[in-house]
């Protein structure tokens, strides 16, 4: 009989307000800039049902300081973010190109600032992420 792992659950407040912050934030970037349910890949241009994409990060999720920055996130198809490593190159471009020149070098720069959010900073953030008002 095989064995399923058993996950083991943490109580530690700031652990679950990032996780449920993560999926709202997911969701949020995914929708923006959707029509009827179908958004673009940021990276490649193709069109998907927003439950198909990932919000993709050009300076990685672990650097907390650009991890929840709007223009550091995109909606970006699987195969670019998952298969080709979020096209780092083509992505920055693309920033540059929507948001001007410059912001790419600007999220780079960003990303070396050391950021810890506080339990309230997380609250809000998931707050207005969620729909509410921060």
């Amino acid at each position: 009989m095989k064995r399923t792992p058993i996950k083991k659950k943490t109580s530690n407040p700031r652990k679950i307000l990032v996780f449920k912050l993560d999926r709202a934030f997911s969701k949020f970037i995914r929708q923006r800039d959707s029509v009827n349910g179908m958004n673009t890949c940021f990276t490649c241009g193709v069109i998907k049902p927003i439950k198909s994409l990932h919000a993709g990060h050009f300076m990685v999720r672990q650097q907390m300081s650009t991890r929840y920055d709007e223009k550091n996130v995109q909606p970006q198809c699987v195969s670019c973010n998952s298969f080709y490593s979020g096209r780092q190159a083509e992505f920055g471009i693309a920033l540059d190109e929507k948001y001007g020149a410059g912001t790419a070098r600007n999220l780079i720069d960003k990303s070396y600032t050391l950021k810890k959010y506080s339990i309230d900073e997380l609250e809000d953030l998931l707050k207005y992420y969620k729909g509410g008002t921060a």
